[in-house]
Parts: C-alpha cells; structure tokens; sequence
C-alpha cells in the first residue's frame, strides 16, 4: 500500500508541474497574474507531494520490504539503519528521487520569497524551474521509478511492476542483495548529498539568468539574488568533491585521492565554471563590466551540471562512481542538447542588449588579473571536457577507443593551477594599489623574500631537490602570506579603532565587511588544500614488496615489518582477511598498520580496505595486495608515504568556513 501511495504523490508532483509550466505560459500570453500565481503556488506544493514519496521510499528501506525491486537491490537484514537511509542514493531510481526532491525544495524555497521588485521575471523563471523539474520528475514516474514491485503470475513468470497485474501475486524474497561495499565508506554517506546539493542550487542562478536575458533587464538585479545561491551551491560541491576524495583515499585502495575519472571530471567542470563566476560577478556588481561574461559562465555551469548527469547514469562512460546503464541516457543526452541550444540561442539574440556600459582597463588591475582567472580556470574546463569525450569521437571517426590517462591530465593542467595559486598571491596587492606598479614593488619587496624561506626551509631541511615542488611550495606560500598579510592589515587598523582590544580586532574584519574577508578564508583555504596536493603529487614515495612473517623493507625514513596474517568471518557473507605491519623511525616505535582484504561471499566481490597511519606531516598508507593461502608467512604489500596530504582536509574545513562568512547576511544600516 505504502508503495502505491509513494508512487502515486510522485506521479501528482509531475502532473502538479506539467499545470505549473501551462499556467506560467497562459499568464505571460494573457499577461495574467492570477495565473502566474497559480503557478507559483504549485511549485510549493510540488515540494510536499515529493517529500511523501521519499519518506515513503525511506520506510521501505527501514523496514525490509524486499518486495520492492530497488529495496532489495540496496539492503540486506544485517545492515545498520543509517546505512538503510543512505541507499536512497546508493541506486539509480532512488539517487534519482532524491535529486527530484532537492530541485523541489531548492524551486519552493526560492518562488516562496517577495517577488515585487521582480514581478516580471516571476513567470520566466516559473517557467525554467518547471521545464527542468518536471524533466526529472517524469524519469522518476516512467522511467526509474523506486516503487516497482516483484510479482509472481499465474503462467510461473515473474514480473516487476507498480502495480499488481491481472491474476499476479507479490513474490517476497528472505533478504535483499545488500549495498555495494564500497559505498558503506562514511565518506559516501555525506558526498552525494552535498554534491547534489551543489549541482541543484545552480538551477536558480540559471533560471534568472534566463529570465533577465528574456526580459531584457539591463540591471544587476539578478546577479544580486543569484549570489548567495552561487556561493551556497559552490560551498557544496567543494564539500561534495573533497568527500569524494577521501572516500576514494579510503575505499578504492590505490594510495591516492584523485584518479582523473570521468565522473570525478563531470563534477569538477561545474566548480570551475562557477568560481569563474564568482570573481567576475563581484566585479560587474562594483564597475559593471563583464555582464555577457557572467551570463556565459552561468549557462556553461548549468549546463555541466546536466551533463555530468548524462555521464554519471547513461552507461556511456565507464567509472567506478557512475550507475549501471539505462533507458534514461538518450532522454537525458536529447535533454542536454536542448537544454545548451536553446540557453545559447538566447544568449546570442540578446547579445547586443547585454553590453556593459563600460569595458575594463587592461593595466596591471584587479579586472585584469581577474579576467586572467578566468582564462585559466576556463583553459583547465577546456582540457578536462576534451579529455573526457576524447574516447567517444576517436571511436566515433576512427573506430578505435583512445583514453587519456591521468598523466595527460596532470601534466597539462598542473601548471595552470600553480598559476592560479600565484595570482591568488598578487590580486589582493593589486587591489591594495589599483593600477600603480610602484605601490605594489614596495609590497612585493618584503613578501617575496618572507615566501621563499619555505622552499629554502624545504631544501635544506627536508632535503627536497624537485625543483617544480619547490617552485609550488614558493607560490603556495607567497598566496598564504599575502592573504595573512591582508588580514594582519586589518587587525593593526582595528586595534588602533578598538584601543587595544584584541578579540574585537581579530573578529572585527569579518564583522565590518563579511564578502572580503570570507572570501579570503576562502583563498586561505584552498591554498591549505593546494599544499596538500603538492605534497602527495609531487613528494609521494611509494613500493610494491613481498615480505615473509618477521621481514621488514625501509622507505622513506621508515621501516615496516610483517607481524602476521589472521583470517576470520565478521558473519556468513563476509570473510575478512587481515595483515599486521609494525613500523619503526631511527629504531623507535611509531604505530601499527592492519590492512584487510573483505570478501562479499554473497555478492561474489572482493574489496580493499587500506590502513593509515596519519600525522599533519605525512600518511603512512599500506594495502594487502595478495598473501598465500596454504602458507600465511608471506604476504604482498603496496606501502606509501604520503606527505602533507592532511592539509587537503583541512583546507576544505577553512573553505567551508569562508564560505559560511561570506554569504551570511549583513544588517542593514
């Protein structure tokens, strides 16, 4: 019954947005505003219907009806009842629900505020909100819908269907498949949330930059409401990227948190498009310039979003994070082709009415630097989008699948984000100096110097000889001491407006102007994570060794020793294999490592699961690659020293926090 009543509000929710979109289009041809209201309340009560029919879908999975297809597909009777809740993503049909869900909270708490300065672009963006949810919506209802049901048939066949057929009766399994091991990982608890999170709040960005472009508004009225929906969304997929990093660190066992996938690539290009937007709306807010740029940017980002949907649930794309293969790829690939002709006709036919009413100055300025940001960041999508339909056209037109690999990637793009990391460094001094080279020397005198004692620090004392790593620690820490600087500005004009009160002075900055200095926790933050990346990419050590019980192998300064091996079953479908590592610095103790090797009797699939010891320095990281199973005293390892790479996660939670402080509303005076 309940899954009836699930699929039925779910099937209302598509039929309450098919009236929403021919109510908005019947009040902007009879220019009538009870039929764009009408329209505006159907997007608040679409959120309701959706919401019943995932609290519906979330009591299947709690209370074990393996009758319905997808909750036997994701649970099992062993499993915790957190893990239970968070199948909701782990499958296609669910995911896909919980995506519908998102849109219609984001669409209901965005059409619930005051709409009076903004009558006119009510009903455009009614209109896009409507076209994209009931998009989804529909492949909830048609296509992937989680309520589907097993049925036995009087003829002995068996059936899944919503609802029970002609002389059919339900077919109820002991227990269910369970959740594929690798998405039991923590980190896969809180990362497609926060990354579907980020992908659907671009949907109000771009619905009023649609609007704007349609009524022909010359003001930056939508930029303002867009922002803090930008930099919400933006903070989200951060979250939702670094998640993913450190469940793939964790999970898949290769000594590294970023593999150059795909679908780890399909959610990169959106962050990068929109932190293009990010620095150029704030300049079209202040001087009016790049107006056309952000309408660009804004579209590219959505856009991405809907094409990294493609990539992730079409089966198109091979990867370890995207769904099986279905019915769905073609509607969602037709969707995207559209959904990018029709946003760029649009943008091209209003072209001309889009002019800034001033050009930016080509000195050395914040707009310069700015507009080079975004060159780079665009050059990086640029190169990540060729790499990943690279394989698609060479099969196309030459009838062979070439990949790229993540050595293309990193060899390309790596420089491009040290450039990045440097500018960071430099448009704060330019903003101090606008365009006057003298006043910026005299900064750069004293910061330069400061920055190099890091890779001189690194050379003489860690003994580090790559010269790329000691170029990016240079430009790491001339960004961080150039933000701190900015910062320590502050507090020395605070401290004398405060009388020496120190707490005032630290938090006051922040207080007096929240988009500046949040912004540049911000910055603080991904130059922390950007010191993480440099340390595992450029100071990685790593080997593969066989070792019998009692052998030990030196690396890095380390010396890891075989204790044993210990075989147990955790129950009847998990059998765990479990190695003991000692490791030893200069002959004192620094900790043990028990890497696992688990089989899923039951699902037939076997998973790694590595073992980490972990300082702010270094990770040490070891994975039981292969052992004999006649013979326990020998065992293959591939052992990793992992520097810095701490400071990844920890920049994250600064980014986070920056963010927080530059979207938190100021009082008016």
């Amino acid at each position: 019954m309940i899954a009836s009543l699930g699929y039925l509000t779910l099937a209302l929710a598509f039929l309450l947005s098919v009236y929403g979109l021919a109510m908005s289009v019947w009040g902007l041809v009879q220019n009538s505003r009870p039929s764009i209201e009408s329209a505006r309340l159907a997007v608040l009560l679409i959120f309701p219907l959706v919401t019943f029919s995932l609290v519906a879908i979330l009591i299947l999975l709690l209370n074990n009806r393996f009758d319905v297809s997808y909750v036997y597909s994701v649970t099992s009777k062993e499993m915790p009842s957190y893990l239970k809740l968070t199948a909701l993503w782990g499958g296609q049909s669910g995911s896909l629900l919980f995506w519908s869900w998102l849109l219609a909270g984001f669409s209901m708490i965005f059409a619930a505020r005051k709409w009076y300065r903004e009558a006119d672009l009510l009903p455009w963006v009614l209109l896009v909100i409507f076209v994209i949810l009931g998009f989804f919506l529909s492949i909830s209802v048609f296509m992937e819908s989680p309520f589907e049901r097993f049925w036995h048939l009087p003829d002995g066949g068996r059936v899944v269907s919503i609802f029970q057929p002609p002389g059919g009766w339900p077919l109820i399994p002991q227990d269910g498949q369970g959740l594929n091991p690798l998405l039991r990982h923590p980190g896969m608890i809180w990362h497609p949330p926060a990354l579907y999170l980020g992908f659907v709040g671009y949907l109000v960005p771009f619905a009023l930059a649609i609007a704007s472009l349609v009524t022909k508004r010359k003001d930056d009225r939508w930029l303002a409401i867009a922002r803090p929906w930008v930099l919400v969304s933006w903070v989200f997929l951060s979250l939702g990227l670094v998640l993913g990093m450190r469940w793939a660190y964790d999970v898949l066992g290769w000594g590294g948190y970023w593999g150059w996938d795909p679908v780890e690539i399909a959610a990169l290009m959106p962050w990068l498009s929109a932190t293009a937007f990010l620095h150029t709306a704030l300049l079209q807010r202040r001087k009016d310039i790049f107006r056309r740029w952000n309408f660009v940017l804004i579209i590219l980002t959505f856009v991405l979003v809907i094409f990294g949907t493609f990539m992730t649930r079409s089966g198109v794309f091979s990867s370890v994070h995207s769904f099986a293969g279905s019915e769905i790829g073609m509607p969602l690939f037709i969707f995207t082709a559209v959904l990018t002709l029709v946003s760029l006709g649009l943008l091209f036919f209003r072209w001309q009415d889009m002019k800034s009413t001033r050009e930016p100055e080509f000195a050395l300025s914040r707009e310069t630097l700015t507009l080079i940001t975004n060159l780079i960041l665009l050059s990086i999508l640029f190169i990540c989008f060729l790499g990943v339909v690279y394989p698609i056209f060479s099969e196309l037109f030459m009838g062979v699948q070439i990949t790229v690999g993540p050595a293309w990637y990193e060899q390309i793009t790596g420089p491009l984000f040290i450039t990045l990391l440097l500018l960071m460094g430099v448009c704060p001094l330019a903003a101090w100096s606008s365009t006057q080279f003298s006043k910026l020397g005299r900064r750069l005198w004293f910061l330069i110097p400061l920055s190099l004692l890091v890779p001189l620090a690194a050379w003489f004392a860690s003994g580090i000889r790559n010269a790329y790593v000691l170029v990016a620690f240079w430009v790491a820490a001339l960004a961080g001491i150039v933000t701190l600087s900015v910062y320590a500005d502050a507090i020395h004009q605070e401290l004398r407006r405060q009388k020496g009160h120190l707490w005032a002075a630290l938090s006051r900055p922040f207080v007096r102007n929240t988009q500046k200095y949040g912004g540049y926790l911000v910055h603080l933050g991904i130059i922390l994570m950007g010191i993480g990346i440099i340390g595992i990419e450029g100071l990685q050590q790593e080997t593969q060794v066989t070792l019998a019980q009692g052998e030990s192998v030196p690396l890095g300064g380390y010396v890891f020793q075989y204790e044993g091996l210990d075989q147990f079953d955790e129950n009847d479908k998990l059998e765990i294999t479990e190695a003991q590592l000692s490791i030893t610095k200069g002959g004192q103790p620094v900790g043990k490592l028990f890497p696992q090797r688990q089989i899923y009797w039951s699902m037939g699939l076997a998973m790694t699961q590595p073992s980490v010891n972990s300082n702010l320095a270094r990770d040490l990281y070891a994975i039981l690659v292969d052992w004999q199973p006649e013979s326990q005293d020998m065992a293959t390892f591939r052992l990793y020293i992992n520097p810095l790479i701490n400071w990844l996660w920890i920049g994250c939670g600064v980014l986070t926090l920056g963010t927080i402080i530059a979207v938190w509303p100021r009082r008016e005076k």
